[in-house]
């Protein structure tokens, strides 16, 4: 009888493959969102660091590495897997994070997602990559198959994580026995961060492909061209601005409303990163394809 209700008990204590893939999104959604707002305020990292060397980056990533040290520090789990009550534990002795796990937790929560999306970003862009950026990229492909298999073999009770960085770190996903000890004013502080999810859901949604067609897609307008500017770089009716031919595989740009050929405007696009005729920024999303009837 107590081997019956300790067992059931564990079984309890295990959370489903959705609230794992939930607090995954929730932690997938922050660097982003943040990387958003930060960019429509002008807000980068830009100093000198020796001689003639300048760095020039975000300030997004290294704001998630601390919102995720700090999650995990008090509570021993991500921002996403407190939200939803999940708690990381030493996979053999249920324990709470010591601090090694503590800082290589926070530091592959912003890592990994950064490096991909830094490296498909550039890939979608430039057409000379390096060598070791198309080899990155295969293995991110690499570990997020095994990431499959391993959700898999989860869900059919087979692994106790759920993630091969999990397994790597010797860490699953438990609901807590007890709540986490706190005083009242970190309590209240985890609880106003916890009220962001919310705040970069929206921003999400904003950005998101389908609503930018809607919205516009940018928190702020891009100023109109000057009427002389424009009559100088209008194209002749059916034909292609870029190659100043007819149109082969007409596609139109959402943001300005241009119609070029596929092949002219994808080329201009991983080059430049705008219209050719407006300049106004865009990206590969805001092209759509046109279908003769």
């Amino acid at each position: 009888m107590a081997e019956a209700a300790n067992v059931r008990q564990n079984l309890q204590n295990v959370p489903s493959i959705f609230e794992i893939s939930a607090a995954e999104t929730l932690d997938n959604l922050i660097y982003p969102a943040l990387s958003k707002v930060f960019d429509y305020f002008g807000l980068r990292l830009d100093f000198k660091l020796w001689g003639n060397i300048r760095v020039r980056e975000e300030l997004s990533p290294l704001v998630t590495w601390i919102l995720q040290y700090l999650y995990l520090r008090k509570r021993a789990s991500s921002f996403g897997e407190s939200f939803y009550g999940l708690q990381r534990t030493a996979s053999a002795t249920g324990e709470l994070l010591n601090r090694r796990q503590q800082f290589s937790s926070a530091t592959l929560l912003t890592l990994l997602p950064y490096v991909e999306r830094k490296l498909r970003t550039r890939s979608a862009q430039h057409d000379d990559t390096y060598a070791w950026e198309s080899q990155l990229i295969k293995l991110f492909h690499v570990y997020n198959a095994s990431k499959a298999v391993h959700t898999f073999l989860y869900l059919i009770k087979y692994a106790v994580s759920h993630s091969p960085i999990f397994r790597a770190l010797h860490l699953t996903l438990r609901y807590p026995s007890e709540p986490p000890k706190e005083d009242k004013w970190t309590f209240i502080f985890l609880k106003m961060l916890e009220v962001l999810a919310f705040f970069l859901q929206f921003i999400q949604w904003w950005y998101s492909n389908d609503q930018r067609r809607k919205v516009g897609g940018t928190l702020q307008n891009p100023q109109p061209m000057q009427e002389q500017e424009l009559k100088e770089s209008e194209p002749q009716k059916g034909e292609c601005p870029v190659c100043l031919m007819k149109l082969q595989t007409a596609t139109a740009c959402a943001v300005s409303g241009y119609v070029y050929c596929w092949k002219c405007i994808v080329t201009h696009l991983k080059e430049h990163g705008n219209c050719p005729v407006t300049k106004y920024p865009i990206t590969i999303d805001d092209l759509v394809r046109i279908y003769e009837t």
